[in-house]
Protein backbone atom coordinates (compact mmCIF):
# COMPACT_ATOMS: atom_id res chain seq x y z
CA UNK A 1 0.00 0.00 0.00
CA UNK A 2 1.30 3.44 -0.90
CA UNK A 3 1.61 6.13 1.72
CA UNK A 4 -1.63 8.02 2.20
CA UNK A 5 -1.92 11.73 1.55
CA UNK A 6 -2.24 13.79 4.74
CA UNK A 7 -5.87 14.53 3.81
CA UNK A 8 -6.63 10.87 3.17
CA UNK A 9 -4.91 9.82 6.38
CA UNK A 10 -6.94 12.29 8.40
CA UNK A 11 -10.16 11.09 6.76
CA UNK A 12 -9.23 7.45 7.38
CA UNK A 13 -8.48 8.22 11.02
CA UNK A 14 -11.89 9.86 11.40
CA UNK A 15 -13.66 6.94 9.73
CA UNK A 16 -11.85 4.50 12.02
CA UNK A 17 -13.47 6.30 14.97
CA UNK A 18 -17.01 6.16 13.61
CA UNK A 19 -19.37 3.54 15.05
CA UNK A 20 -18.60 0.22 13.40
CA UNK A 21 -15.57 1.81 11.71
CA UNK A 22 -17.80 2.52 8.71
CA UNK A 23 -18.59 5.59 6.63
CA UNK A 24 -21.99 5.64 4.91
CA UNK A 25 -21.71 6.30 1.19
CA UNK A 26 -24.10 9.23 1.38
CA UNK A 27 -22.52 11.92 -0.76
CA UNK A 28 -22.38 14.31 2.18
CA UNK A 29 -21.02 12.04 4.93
CA UNK A 30 -17.29 12.62 4.36
CA UNK A 31 -17.96 16.29 3.65
CA UNK A 32 -19.50 16.69 7.11
CA UNK A 33 -16.32 15.31 8.66
CA UNK A 34 -14.16 17.81 6.79
CA UNK A 35 -16.58 20.66 7.51
CA UNK A 36 -16.46 19.91 11.23
CA UNK A 37 -12.68 19.45 11.31
CA UNK A 38 -12.29 22.78 9.50
CA UNK A 39 -14.71 24.60 11.78
CA UNK A 40 -13.10 23.39 14.99
CA UNK A 41 -9.52 23.79 13.70
CA UNK A 42 -10.12 27.30 12.37
CA UNK A 43 -11.28 28.38 15.85
CA UNK A 44 -7.76 27.85 17.14
CA UNK A 45 -5.22 30.57 16.53
CA UNK A 46 -2.48 28.24 15.27
CA UNK A 47 -4.72 25.49 13.88
CA UNK A 48 -2.30 22.88 15.26
CA UNK A 49 -0.82 22.49 11.77
CA UNK A 50 -4.03 21.06 10.36
CA UNK A 51 -5.02 24.17 8.43
CA UNK A 52 -2.41 23.31 5.79
CA UNK A 53 -3.74 19.75 5.61
CA UNK A 54 -7.39 20.79 5.39
CA UNK A 55 -6.90 23.78 3.06
CA UNK A 56 -6.94 21.69 -0.19
CA UNK A 57 -10.33 20.26 0.84
CA UNK A 58 -11.95 23.63 1.53
CA UNK A 59 -12.87 26.37 -0.90
CA UNK A 60 -13.88 29.95 -0.24
CA UNK A 61 -17.55 28.96 -0.02
CA UNK A 62 -17.20 25.73 1.92
CA UNK A 63 -16.03 22.18 1.53
CA UNK A 64 -14.79 21.15 -1.92
CA UNK A 65 -17.07 18.14 -2.39
CA UNK A 66 -15.21 16.82 -5.44
CA UNK A 67 -11.87 16.87 -3.66
CA UNK A 68 -13.29 15.16 -0.57
CA UNK A 69 -14.92 12.46 -2.70
CA UNK A 70 -11.68 11.95 -4.62
CA UNK A 71 -9.85 11.41 -1.30
CA UNK A 72 -12.46 8.84 -0.25
CA UNK A 73 -12.14 7.17 -3.66
CA UNK A 74 -8.33 7.13 -3.32
CA UNK A 75 -8.69 5.48 0.10
CA UNK A 76 -10.91 2.84 -1.50
CA UNK A 77 -8.42 2.32 -4.34
CA UNK A 78 -5.61 1.85 -1.79
CA UNK A 79 -7.67 -0.73 0.09
CA UNK A 80 -7.94 1.36 3.25
CA UNK A 81 -11.71 1.62 2.80
CA UNK A 82 -13.73 -1.23 1.33
CA UNK A 83 -17.18 -0.65 -0.21
CA UNK A 84 -19.80 -2.86 1.44
CA UNK A 85 -23.54 -3.22 0.94
CA UNK A 86 -25.94 -1.78 -1.61
CA UNK A 87 -28.64 0.85 -1.65
CA UNK A 88 -29.39 2.52 1.65
CA UNK A 89 -26.97 0.13 3.42
CA UNK A 90 -24.01 1.08 1.18
CA UNK A 91 -20.99 2.12 3.20
CA UNK A 92 -17.21 2.03 3.38
CA UNK A 93 -15.52 -0.03 6.07
CA UNK A 94 -11.99 0.51 7.33
CA UNK A 95 -10.21 -2.57 6.02
CA UNK A 96 -6.75 -2.27 7.48
CA UNK A 97 -4.98 -1.06 10.55
CA UNK A 98 -4.02 2.49 9.75
CA UNK A 99 -0.39 3.18 8.98
CA UNK A 100 -0.76 6.93 9.08
CA UNK A 101 1.80 9.51 8.14
CA UNK A 102 2.95 11.91 10.88
CA UNK A 103 -0.41 13.73 10.87
CA UNK A 104 -1.92 10.79 12.73
CA UNK A 105 1.08 9.63 14.70
CA UNK A 106 1.27 12.08 17.56
CA UNK A 107 -2.07 13.75 18.06
CA UNK A 108 -2.20 16.51 20.62
CA UNK A 109 -5.08 16.34 23.10
CA UNK A 110 -6.70 19.24 21.24
CA UNK A 111 -6.44 17.48 17.87
CA UNK A 112 -7.86 14.33 19.41
CA UNK A 113 -10.77 16.37 20.77
CA UNK A 114 -11.39 17.96 17.35
CA UNK A 115 -11.54 14.53 15.69
CA UNK A 116 -13.95 13.31 18.36
CA UNK A 117 -16.16 16.39 17.85
CA UNK A 118 -16.23 15.88 14.07
CA UNK A 119 -17.07 12.19 14.47
CA UNK A 120 -19.78 12.99 17.03
CA UNK A 121 -21.35 15.59 14.70
CA UNK A 122 -21.45 13.16 11.77
CA UNK A 123 -22.84 10.40 14.00
CA UNK A 124 -25.60 12.74 15.22
CA UNK A 125 -26.49 13.78 11.66
CA UNK A 126 -26.58 10.19 10.49
CA UNK A 127 -28.83 9.24 13.39
CA UNK A 128 -31.19 12.12 12.59
CA UNK A 129 -31.14 11.14 8.92
CA UNK A 130 -32.00 7.51 9.72
CA UNK A 131 -34.87 8.54 11.99
CA UNK A 132 -36.23 10.89 9.32
CA UNK A 133 -35.91 8.22 6.64
CA UNK A 134 -37.64 5.58 8.76
CA UNK A 135 -40.50 7.97 9.60
CA UNK A 136 -41.37 8.37 5.91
Amino acid sequence: MEELSPQGALLALCVSRLPGRTLPRHAWAAEVLIEQLWAHTAEQSDGDGWLDVLMPLVRSRGVDARRVRSEVWALAQEGVLVPVGVGAAARYEVAVELDCPPICGALTPEQDRVIDLAVDQLTARLLAFSKTASAC
